[in-house]
């Protein structure tokens, strides 16, 4: 693949991010930050949030990034803990955690691009 496409792809897998509810505008605002620091400094704060967040889910806590469907199932989690729905907090920590590998397993791809096809203008979100 030509690093004409690479990048191409690598737009078209942010965008998709953005329009399956994965992220929000605060993820823009992140990758804003990267231009001032380093040209993976997003790679950096996924990657930390990935490592760090499996001990947050554990304690219905979260580090938000714009991470959109994981806040959401997070939220739904606390009503439930809070009318003392047991069973319906087991099915909750299992869509977080659902959630939660599906956004983890993207962004690896999606860093594996990045890290490919070198740093460029970040698109911005249509949405």
């Amino acid at each position: 693949m030509d690093l004409k496409a690479l990048h191409l792809k690598l737009q078209e897998m942010r965008q998709s991010f953005f329009n399956e509810g994965y992220l929000n505008c605060q993820y823009t605002q992140i990758e804003a930050l990267e231009k001032d620091s380093s040209p993976y400094f997003i790679v950096e704060i996924i990657t930390l949030y990935f490592r760090d967040s499996p001990n947050v889910i554990a304690a219905l806590e979260h580090e938000f990034i714009g991470a959109i469907k994981i806040n959401n199932e997070l939220e739904k989690a606390n009503i439930l803990l809070q009318a003392g729905n047991v069973e319906g907090m087991k099915e909750a920590v299992r869509r977080i955690k659902k959630e939660h590998s599906e956004l983890r397993a993207k962004f690896e791809t999606y860093f594996q691009l990045m890290r490919r096809a070198g740093p460029t203008e970040q698109a911005v979100n249509s949405s």
